[in-house]
């Protein structure tokens, strides 16, 4: 799940950048109802990734790549033009279900525009994986849906791009300015999402479900080979974490049966903890799912003690957010039932998000 918390001061930042260091004074906003091929709206994340930036010397910059969580269908970003951007800049997308049961890719290639753009307006292709899905948006750019209850996020920029702007105080002002209209419809966004109640669904399936195992390998820095117990069944299941943080295949690691292997840059370091959530092939039954569920209770600094709606089955297959972060069991919390007592007290304006079968 996006970092609510840090979003406003990510958008504020990089929105300014961009205005100075790419002479773009405006973000596309990209916003639609996402549906999944039985018609019904998609709950899951979405990974977007911008390929394409150069540095100021000509050489090719890693791709960058920000994720956020799309819950009733609502999507809701704002991003960097690609058209008008280094030649053969595009947007990879990849959409993961809430289930783990449908997965798919898209390239997206954004041209500026003062109005909100819907996803098949900005979409070039599809590839298949495990399911696709669509936008309810039919060209000309109005988009539908996710007005009020999608996140906005822009993708990070590079720091060679903004090399010099420290001199140039008075344009970064300006600037600031000009999106003051843009952070307050955001804010009312993150609102709307802290008072939403969560999804959830039933689902039919044929598989064990494997939650919060530590993939086997040493963490010393140097190696970028770890191991899970079992084969993940289909391989999109896999959700793995790193520190907290989701880990996004083909950018972070890569996925050979059973085999993990960390791309260079994302290699475990001693003192991470690595986590994975997958199925396997198993007995069919019907499972309940919980997603993005606020957990209740006050957020106010000192209060410790949450309840969810229901009790998971396993507790291992509880996912607790803060703020966009992966917390841990023991550790950050702990989980009696459905009451959760936290460690530390979440300050105010966190967020606390839970995902788990029940």
């Amino acid at each position: 799940m996006v970092k609510l918390r840090h979003l406003l001061w990510q958008f504020l930042l990089c929105s300014t950048l961009v205005s100075s260091a790419l002479a773009q004074s405006t973000l596309t906003e990209i916003r639609d109802t996402v549906y999944t091929p039985g018609g019904s709206p998609f709950n899951g994340t979405v990974v977007i990734t911008w390929n394409g930036y150069s540095g100021p010397n000509g050489s090719v910059q890693s791709p960058l790549s920000m994720s956020a969580n799309i819950y009733n269908g609502a999507l809701s970003v704002l991003l960097v033009p690609t058209t008008t951007a280094s030649s053969g800049a595009f947007y990879q997308v990849v959409y993961n279900s809430s289930a783990a049961s449908l997965t798919w890719s898209e390239v997206w290639q954004v041209p500026p525009s003062a109005i909100p753009l819907t996803v098949a307006s900005v979409r070039t292709s599809t590839t298949q994986g495990s399911g696709s899905g669509s936008g309810s948006g039919s060209g000309g750019g109005s988009g539908s849906g996710g007005s009020g209850s999608g996140q906005y996020a822009t993708l990070p920029i590079s720091i060679a791009q903004v090399t010099g702007l420290a001199s140039d105080l008075t344009s970064i002002n300006t600037s600031i300015g000009s999106f003051s209209t843009q952070l307050a419809t955001l804010s009312s966004a993150v609102q709307a999402l802290q008072s939403a109640p969560g999804g959830s669904s039933s689902v039919s399936v044929a598989a064990a479900f494997i939650d919060g195992q530590v993939p086997a390998g040493t963490l010393d820095g140097n190696n970028n080979t770890f191991t899970l117990s079992q084969t993940p069944v289909p391989l999109a299941s896999l959700s793995l974490y790193r520190n907290g943080l989701v880990q996004t295949a083909g950018l972070d690691y890569t996925a050979s049966g059973a085999t993990l292997t960390f791309l260079p840059g994302a290699i475990p370091q001693p003192g991470d903890a690595l986590l994975a959530y997958y199925r396997v092939a198993g007995p069919a039954q019907t499972v309940n799912f919980a997603d993005s569920e606020v957990p209740g209770s006050s957020v106010n600094g000192v209060n410790t003690s949450f309840a969810l709606a229901h009790t998971p089955n396993t507790p291992a297959s509880l996912k607790l957010y803060k703020n966009g972060v992966l917390l841990q069991s023991p550790g950050d919390y702990t989980l009696a039932g459905s009451n959760i007592t936290m460690t530390s007290a979440p300050q105010a304006g966190d967020t606390l998000i839970a995902d788990y079968r029940y």
